[in-house]
């Protein structure tokens, strides 16, 4: 696969076999697909959740992620949100951050990772962002929305968004009036959350939109309600049901087209399978969700223990997403805590949490690289594993900023516990193991030993005490500039 942003999507070379395709895997169980359930079901695992899915094996360990279990993190950021237009800019600046780094935490945090990764997929689904007139407050309570229901109705998820704070005022529901309809919410909820292109027709956007008039927000932001004489109460027909219809009604409607299942199915296949699903991929994956009443959490134990699911052209088909890469990252290296750097660094890698381009959402695939993307990516990799605790800020940073750098990662010798540290082979299995699971072709591996066993200028040196610990952040640079880390 070519890391170049030629495409939107990119289906694997082969075909599929549909009636197969969604059947119990039931072959054998490795460390490489540990990785890959854990890398698709959340943001990667830890050296330990990854030898703990191996040795528990596939069924368990979908049964772990499907089963969360209570947590004791922060369900909301502890500090000042206050976001509004007479708020100092300071202030401001200060409340993005808390809730974006907020997320970030629970995201390297949470025992809980598929419930997490469904935040984030419902976050790039029913889309909002923080921004005219949308606050870290609204977002932070729309992330809870999500938590609550990341497993849960899809056809109840959709019903609680469309009177969600934050989406009544990014898509001006808030303004929605019987004097004055406004089509935004109308359209987006079918061209982007339900139904899909072609599906619609203007006139049920513009009966549609009339359907959800009367829905407000709070001068607060934190409360929706329901103003009766604001709501057009006449007949309206959508989608060929004539009648007094109200919001719910819609998605009701929309809920009842067979269409439905398929736009979303095909989102679901793209996000934890491969680009560009073969349509007969897609529909028995819709067929399955259609007769399990939108249950997302039935859908998810079928796909992760299916057999596309851990099919070689499944396996490392997707290009991380920034997300994907630095909290996998994080979590590699033992960093609990996103510093105000690795903000920065998701920012550079084009996409800040919270904050997506459109209501379109970010549209991951190949669009996620570019030269200046890549060359972030490997910016922050290097600079994650080459942190020392202590170091000198370097110029561009204030004086006591560098112990803020990327995190404080673990003991490097940590990272090849188990190796002999006067072995360099042995030094680069583990490295390896730790990064792709042991992906690498013969000649990555050979070039990686070459710089264990050279210095700067390529005269021979043996791993000792004294060079171990540079030795092995520098091999641990080279193997996550592998394109196999690029990919989940």
């Amino acid at each position: 696969m070519s890391l170049t942003p030629e495409t939107i999507e990119y289906r694997p070379k082969g075909a599929i076999d549909a009636s197969k395709a969604l059947l119990p895997y039931t072959g054998p169980w490795s460390p490489q697909l540990a990785g890959h359930l854990l890398r698709r079901s959340g943001f990667g695992g830890s050296p330990a959740d990854i030898e703990a899915a191996t040795a528990a094996g596939m069924n368990a360990a979908v049964d772990r992620l499907m089963h969360p279990r209570p947590d004791a993190l922060a369900p909301s950021p502890s500090g000042d949100l206050s976001f509004g237009p007479t708020v100092d800019p300071a202030q401001r600046r200060k409340a993005y951050y808390l809730a974006i780094s907020w997320w970030v935490d629970r995201m390297l945090q949470t025992p809980n990772p598929l419930v997490e990764r469904m935040v984030y997929f419902w976050h790039n689904h029913f889309t909002s962002g923080i921004g005219a007139g949308v606050t870290p407050a609204m977002m932070v309570a729309q992330n809870g929305l999500f938590r609550t229901h990341a497993l849960g109705d899809f056809a109840q998820l959709t019903h609680e968004v469309a009177r969600d704070p934050a989406m009544l005022v990014y898509l001006n529901g808030n303004q929605n009036r019987k004097a004055h309809p406004n089509e935004n919410f109308a359209r987006e909820l079918m061209e982007l959350f339900t139904l899909g292109v072609g599906n619609y027709s203007e006139q049920d956007v513009r009966e549609s939109a009339r359907a959800f008039t009367g829905w407000t927000v709070d001068r607060g932001g934190d409360q929706a309600r329901f103003v009766a004489r604001l709501h057009d109460d006449g007949n309206k027909t959508f989608l060929g049901q004539t009648g007094d219809l109200s919001g719910d009604d819609v998605i009701d409607i929309i809920m009842r087209q067979p269409v439905t299942a398929t736009f979303v199915a095909r989102k679901f296949c793209r996000n934890f399978v491969y680009d560009d699903p073969e349509p007969e991929l897609v529909d028995a994956v819709a067929a399955r969700f259609r007769a399990g009443r939108y249950d997302v959490a039935a859908l998810l134990d079928t796909l992760l223990r299916s057999n596309v699911f851990y099919s070689s052209r499944a396996y490392r088909s997707l290009v991380k997403s920034p997300l994907d890469l630095v909290v996998g990252a994080l979590r590699t290296v033992g960093v609990t805590t996103a510093t105000p750097r690795v903000i920065a660094a998701l920012s550079s890698m084009n996409q800040i949490p919270m904050r997506p381009p459109n209501v379109a959402g970010w549209p991951g695939g190949s669009q996620w690289l570019n030269q200046g993307t890549i060359l972030a990516r490997l910016n922050f990799l290097n600079q994650l594993v080459s942190f020392h605790a202590g170091a000198q800020a370097p110029d561009a940073m204030q004086p006591g900023e560098a112990a803020q750098s990327m995190g404080a990662p673990s003991d490097p010798m940590s990272w090849i516990a188990g190796a002999t540290i006067t072995d360099p082979g042995s030094v680069l299995e583990r490295v390896l193991s730790l990064t792709v699971q042991g992906d690498a072709t013969a000649e990555q591996r050979r070039s990686i030993m070459v710089y264990l066993q050279t210095d700067s200028v390529g005269n021979p040196v043996e791993l000792n005490a004294e060079n171990i610990d540079e030795k092995v952040r520098g091999a641990m640079s080279l193997a996550m500039a592998l394109p196999a880390y690029q990919l989940a």
